[in-house]
């Protein structure tokens, strides 16, 4: 009886256990996710299972005065917080904290440094916010745009502080073939950090649409005016951020088509890529104060 070549389910395998041996969730952030995805939850609700966490409460306090979101007055009541930000924007944002504090440590990092990785993070959140925007998406759930851009590489944790060399290879490889990041770590490892984000994504039971912003944010043949999925979105995004210099190894940066999928309705007028990625950097700048409050500790 032939025997089954188990070699290329190392890499995998070794993937399966590091994502196990992960902290979850913390029980405060399941809690949130769960009561935000009741049709019938409201501020009262929220409040009530935030409100026993007090690091979370501060947090969601200090945000919400920040100049990320700029609102004319102090607030002082989370559950005032919780009425001007928005169900689902609370839920978000609880969840990139969550998410952060899960990969904040240095020693996570190895083929490429964490301001490496945060950095292309933030600018892949910063792009996907604006373009949700400039597409007309309603301003309680354009932060969804922002966590699934912050999000969407984080398969490339797993990979990197596994199979250091090797994504260090598949990086030089990346670029100097002009192939795509997800192409060389197949190639070099095995497993791509498409696939690992939708384990992590499932290990943490994301919804349908942000998982997919994990595993298809690489997809080709994108289509803007027929389709605005999450992932679609921050497929544009992410090649932006590359564009932009803000990038970690192996990226791709725009090609004539993604240009053209960058215009939105808004841009009558045909605003240059100059224009957008200044408006990128405007919009970072804001976010910044989003990530330093997140990786308090």
């Amino acid at each position: 009886m032939a025997v089954a070549d188990t070699s290329a389910l190392a890499p995998l395998g070794k993937v399966r256990s590091y994502i196990l041996r992960m902290a979850g969730l913390s029980t405060t952030a399941i809690k949130v996710l769960r009561t935000c995805n009741e049709p019938s939850a409201c501020a009262n609700d929220l409040n009530r299972v935030i409100s026993l966490d007090p690091v979370l409460t501060g947090r969601v306090l200090q945000l919400v005065n920040s100049a990320y979101y700029s609102l004319p007055s102090k607030v002082n009541s989370l559950t005032r917080a919780i009425i001007l930000l928005g169900i689902n924007t609370v839920k978000n944002v609880v969840l990139s904290f969550a998410i952060f504090q899960s990969f904040s440590q240095r020693d996570s990092f190895r083929a490429f440094t964490a301001d490496q990785f945060w950095t292309h993070s933030l600018c892949t959140a910063a792009a996907a916010k604006l373009l949700a925007a400039g597409h007309g998406v309603p301003l309680a759930e354009r932060e969804e745009f922002f966590v699934a851009g912050l999000m969407h590489d984080i398969g490339k944790i797993p990979l990197n502080h596994l199979f250091p060399e090797a994504y260090r290879e598949a990086a030089a490889q990346s670029q100097e073939s002009g192939r795509g990041m997800r192409c060389e770590e197949n190639s070099r490892i095995g497993v791509d950090h498409c696939r690992v984000g939708h384990m992590i994504a499932r290990r943490w039971q994301l919804s349908p649409a942000l998982t997919a912003a994990l595993s298809d944010h690489h997809t080709d043949n994108l289509d803007l005016i027929e389709s605005f999925r999450l992932a679609d979105v921050v497929a544009l995004a992410d090649a932006l951020a590359h564009h932009m210099g803000a990038g970690t190894p192996g990226g791709l940066s725009l090609d004539e088509a993604g240009r053209s999928r960058l215009q939105t309705p808004q841009d009558a007028a045909g605003r240059d890529l100059t224009a957008l990625a200044a408006a990128v950097t405007d919009e970072i700048e804001k976010a910044k104060v989003f990530l330093e409050i997140a990786s308090r500790n």
